[in-house]
């Protein structure tokens, strides 16, 4: 009887020794670092600056002057300035237009300056008619010199010339405007002007400019 239960003691007193051994390493896993803790801002730290968010031009600035040299008036409309680009896109449609129509008054100068205009024509003394020729045409006595000499050719040219030269000049001007306008495009946010107190008593005005 007394081995029976020595024997009992002997085997409980293992089960619970087994049990703390497998359950203790759970209770550790248990307790994991605390997330609650609050931790206090160092009150002597200096605090970050941040730096201000500057907004960017939509477009590269080689890319406005290629869009503008173009198309004259496609990168300022991409910049979002649209006065500006319908000023030098109705400047590009009237040259063009002008282009045009100049070389067709130096095509039309050209083709009839070897012309001549019949002045009078013969006329029989009897009878007070034209005279005809064999071909049944009127026989021309005089000549008018053309009205298309070779002043008014050369003149017509340069006035050609002219407008092409406006034409090269605005696609030229326009793309340098685009150019320019995406460089500058954050200035306004990089210049900051302030009022300044004078050591006389009066009020001065000065200006900030951060760059890049």
């Amino acid at each position: 009887m007394l081995s029976r239960r020595s024997s009992l003691a002997i085997a409980l007193s293992t089960l619970v020794t087994a049990t703390a051994l497998f359950a203790t390493p759970q209770t550790v896993r248990a307790q994991g670092a605390d997330t609650a803790k609050v931790t206090l801002p160092d009150s002597n730290a200096r605090p970050r600056r941040v730096a201000p968010v500057v907004e960017r031009a939509p477009i590269s600035p080689s890319r406005a002057f290629f869009y503008s040299a173009a198309i004259p008036g496609l990168g300022q409309a991409k910049l979002d300035r649209p006065n500006y680009g319908a000023f030098f896109f109705l400047l590009e449609v009237t040259a063009v237009a002008m282009a045009n129509r100049t070389a067709a008054d130096v095509r039309a100068a050209r083709a009839f300056k070897a012309d001549s205009v019949p002045s009078s024509y013969k006329v029989d003394a009897s009878t007070g008619a034209v005279q005809l020729s064999s071909t049944g045409l009127p026989v021309v006595d005089s000549w008018k010199v053309s009205s298309y000499p070779t002043a008014l050719v050369e003149a017509r040219r340069l006035q050609y010339e002219d407008w092409m030269a406006i034409i090269i000049f605005n696609h030229l001007f326009s793309g340098a405007d685009a150019f320019v306008a995406a460089q500058l495009w954050d200035l306004p946010q990089r210049v900051k002007f302030r009022a300044v107190p004078l050591r006389s008593g009066a009020t001065g005005y000065g200006f900030k400019l951060s760059f890049r």
